[in-house]
C-alpha cells in the first residue's frame, strides 16, 4: 500500500502527505507528529507508510516498555540509518523517560551523565535522523513541554459507513469473494467505525463462505452470521453492554461520576475514557454533563432492544 491507497481519514493524510513530500524536496527526515483519537483507526498503518514514503527503517515499541535511560539508549543508539520511530501508547511514558527524548527530538543527540561526584561526565552521542510519531489515545496525558516538540498533531476520527465498505470490500476481493451492496451496509453498520474491527468482522465472513461453499455474500447470509455470532446491529461489545446495563440498571441513567462508573465495572478510568466511551458517545448514546455520564433517549432504546432483551 503506498500513501495515496490509505481509505479514510482524509484530513490526516492531507496533512501526512504535506510534511513528507516537504521533508523529500528538503532532504530532511519529517518533523515530529503525534497521532491521537481511538484504536484501530490506522494510526500504525499511516506512521509506516511514512517510514516507506521517506525511505527510512521502521522500529515500533509502545510507551510501557520505555521506562529508564537504558530502554531510551538502546532503541535510539540502534539506529544505523534515518528512522521512524513509532511509539503507541506514548502517554504511558513515565515523565522522567519523556525528558530524555527532548534532545534527541531537539537536536538529534542524546547527552548521558556517567559516573558519580568528581568523576561524573555528560556522555554525547550523535543519532541518525529520525522521526518519532506517538500514537495515543489520552493526548491530555502528555506534558506539555514533551506535546510542544510534536509541530505536527493530527487526530483520527471513526470511520463513515462508505470508507469502511470500500475497506471490506477489497478485503473480500482479496479471497475471491462478491458481496451485494445490502449486505456490505450490514456490515459497515457493526464495524464500529474502525477498519480493525471490519477486518476482524471480514475473517469470520470469509470463514462463513468456505463452510457454506458460497462465493457471493447477500443480505441474508451475513444476516444468518451475525445471528450466529451475536453480533447486534450496532456492533456493541460485551464490554460496550455491560457500560449500557450499569448506567441503566445501577445508576437508573445516570449521571454518574466517571469513577464511580469505573469502578462499577471494574474498569481503570482510562480504558472507559480512551476505549468504551467514545465510540458510544458517537452513536449518541451516552452524553458527559458536568455531573457525570448520562444515558440519552438514544442510548435507553439501544439498551431495551439489544441489552435488555
Amino acid at each position: 500500500m503506498e500513501l495515496k491507497e490509505f481509505v479514510g481519514q482524509s484530513t490526516a493524510v492531507s496533512s501526512v502527505s504535506f510534511s513528507v513530500e516537504a521533508a523529500k524536496k528538503l532532504g530532511k527526515m519529517p518533523d515530529h507528529m503525534l497521532f491521537f483519537g481511538p484504536p484501530g483507526l490506522g494510526k500504525t498503518t499511516l506512521a509506516r507508510l511514512v517510514a516507506q514514503e521517506v525511505g527510512a527503517s521502521f522500529v515500533e515499541t509502545t510507551g510501557n516498555s520505555l521506562t529508564n535511560v537504558k530502554d531510551v539508549l538502546n532503541i535510539l543508539l540502534s539506529f544505523s540509518r534515518p528512522t521512524v520511530l513509532f511509539i503507541d501508547e506514548i502517554h504511558r511514558i513515565p515523565k522522567s523517560v519523556e525528558e530524555l527524548l527532548y534532545a534527541p527530538m531537539d537536536e538529534q543527540i542524546i547527552r548521558v551523565m556517567v559516573g558519580k561526584n568528581k568523576t561524573a561526565r555528560i556522555i554525547k552521542f550523535d543519532l541518525q535522523p529520525f522521526t518519532l510519531i506517538g500514537a495515543t489515545t489520552k493526548v491530555s496525558f502528555l506534558s506539555k513541554p514533551f506535546l510542544s516538540r510534536f509541530s505536527i498533531k493530527i487526530s483520527f476520527n471513526y470511520y463513515g459507513e462508505d470508507d469502511i465498505g470500500i475497506i471490506i470490500r477489497e478485503e473480500l476481493e482479496k479471497h475471491g469473494l462478491e458481496i451485494s451492496t445490502e449486505a456490505l451496509k450490514q456490515i459497515a453498520k457493526r464495524s464500529r467505525g474502525t477498519p480493525r474491527e471490519a477486518l476482524q468482522i471480514c475473517r469470520r465472513v470469509v470463514e462463513y463462505a468456505v463452510l457454506n461453499h458460497l462465493q457471493k455474500l447477500d443480505e441474508e447470509a451475513v444476516t444468518d452470521l451475525f445471528n450466529l455470532l451475536s453480533i447486534n446491529e450496532y456492533g456493541l461489545s460485551p464490554l460496550d453492554k455491560d457500560y449500557l446495563r450499569t448506567l441503566a440498571e445501577t445508576f437508573k441513567g445516570g449521571p454518574a461520576g466517571i469513577r464511580v462508573l469505573a469502578s462499577a465495572l471494574g474498569l481503570d478510568v482510562e480504558t472507559l475514557e480512551g476505549v468504551v466511551e467514545p465510540y458510544l458517545m458517537m452513536l449518541g448514546f451516552v452524553m458527559v454533563t458536568s455531573r457525570g455520564r448520562k444515558l440519552t433517549d438514544k442510548g435507553w432504546r439501544a439498551y431495551e432492544e439489544v441489552v435488555r432483551s
